[in-house]
């Protein structure tokens, strides 16, 4: 039975997205988490999905987890935060304009755009430019065959997608025409071509998405083990930014992609980077990051509009450059749940909540973009 809430005391609503295969929503510990440490600290938190909104009479079915560890929905008056956690967004579309439009909710932050548009915004930092690799969209398979003229190899990626999915690298030199990486189903593929035509003929037709491509750059150890470096900032108690780890992803030998959903494995910082740098070059990899991590949060979101945390991927290569491969508003928590005994665990999930509760103290930033 749904009851309706007599009148609305204000609560966090984590916007989440509808599931099929783990009904009714995905994420259930993490959002049972932070629905219990809201119980504590004195702010109501109810996971709301974009399929059960009613506009005319501006309430939601709302999902809360009960102190019994049941998960009960109830009817409820729209929130008065939104931690938005939606994917699949163009499907939603709709449903997050109209919630965007309410006065009445703060969103504690929007969600990036796609790979492109965060290029295009971060580019304008010089100091941040220097570490990002040329990207152009894949308008036609010229400009991979414009790349491939200039590079030894070159990615291709989605502009949308993540976890590796779709990311491809392409090689056409000196009689050697292959592509390598995983199809749109996370399935690991090698294929080998006589010749360039055929290679792009083939590329074509997979590029059903929009794409970007990019130098390869060697981002992995000198056995072949590809390697990235997810640096978790995040808005927290204070409303200020704030570093709240840092996470190697290390995948498999000669394989493309660092994700721990395509088999990645997560690895404490400094000890990984100590096996392969020498002193000089890890404390110019430190300031480096340090940085990227200090100028980068406000300076997107001075472009952007609000955001309330960011999974900053870096890469370095075999000579100790730093590269910025990827930004994302929706990071994963996974790499920080294995490394260093759960040090960063309690942090990481609550931080967004801590936010939350400094926004209904302050009543700040509810009339921001």
């Amino acid at each position: 039975m749904i009851v309706m809430k007599k009148k609305a005391t204000g609560y966090l609503g984590i916007l989440a997205t509808p599931s099929t295969k783990y009904l009714p929503f995905p994420d259930k510990t993490f959002y049972a988490y932070l629905t219990q440490a809201g119980r504590r600290i004195g702010l109501p938190v109810y996971v709301i999905l974009p399929t059960h909104i009613n506009f005319a009479t501006q309430s939601v079915i709302a999902y809360r987890y009960t102190t019994e560890k049941k998960w009960v929905k109830t009817r409820m008056p729209f929130p008065t935060l939104i931690y938005d956690r939606l994917s699949n967004r163009k499907k939603y579309e709709t449903q997050i304009k109209k919630l965007k439009s309410q006065p009445s909710i703060t969103f504690l932050g929007h969600v990036l755009g796609d790979k492109l548009k965060n290029h295009n915004h971060l580019i304008q930092h010089p100091g941040i430019a220097a570490h990002m690799p040329p990207t152009e969209p894949v308008t036609s398979m010229q400009v991979i065959k414009n790349m491939l003229n200039v590079y030894d190899a070159v990615i291709v990626k989605p502009m949308r997608n993540s976890l590796g999915i779709g990311v491809m690298k392409v090689t056409s030199k000196n009689n050697i025409h292959r592509v390598d990486g995983r199809d749109f189903k996370n399935k690991v593929f090698h294929r080998k071509f006589s010749n360039r035509s055929s290679l792009l003929f083939w590329l074509q037709n997979q590029c059903k998405v929009k794409m970007i491509a990019q130098p390869y750059l060697e981002l992995h150890t000198p056995e072949g083990v590809p390697f990235d470096i997810r640096v978790l900032v995040q808005k927290g108690g204070n409303g200020e930014w704030g570093e709240t780890g840092r996470a190697v992803r290390a995948g498999a030998v000669d394989g493309l992609t660092s994700n721990l959903c395509g088999g990645g494995k997560a690895h404490t910082y400094e000890p990984f980077l100590r096996q392969y740098f020498s002193e000089e070059q890890l404390l110019q990899i430190h300031r480096e990051i340090d940085f990227i991590v200090k100028e980068l949060p406000p300076f997107l979101e001075s472009r952007h509009g609000r955001l309330v945390e960011l999974g900053i991927d870096i890469g370095i290569d075999l000579s100790g450059r730093v590269w910025l491969i990827e930004v994302n508003s929706k990071p994963g928590r996974a790499s920080f749940r294995k490394i260093e005994n759960g040090k960063y665990r309690r942090d990481v999930q609550l931080n967004p909540l801590r936010y939350a509760y400094y926004l209904v103290q302050n009543r700040k930033g509810t009339a921001t973009p």
